[in-house]
């Protein structure tokens, strides 16, 4: 893992000249190198995307990058809550639940 990290470092150049293209290389070595420390993959996926939205935010406008990364997180929660197919996932489990809670035990 370390010859990772330093190999990214080395091929990156300073954060000045830095292009999407790298942000997503060095976002990529990112999620490789936290997978291999053991952390989950949901976390990682999930703090890794809001970090780099925030510096991509940041690098455009550093007033408003706190507010425009939440507001895109609120609108991909929205999103999800608006899939259909998403909705029957808790009615699946409630289902479960209460189906075994009027079972009797024998």
């Amino acid at each position: 893992m370390a010859l990772v990290v330093g190999l990214v470092f080395w091929i990156m150049p300073s954060p000045s000249h830095m292009t999407n293209g790298h942000l997503g290389l060095l976002m990529l070595a990112m999620i490789v190198v936290a997978i291999m420390l053991g952390f989950p993959t949901a976390f990682t996926l999930m703090g890794l995307g809001t970090m780099f939205a925030w510096f991509a935010y940041n690098s455009v406008n550093p007033a408003l990058a706190v507010q425009q990364t939440l507001d895109l997180m609120v609108q991909r929660a929205y999103w999800v809550m608006n899939n259909d197919v998403l909705i029957s996932v808790p009615l699946f489990v409630f289902m479960g639940y209460f189906g075994r809670t009027l079972q009797p035990d024998r």
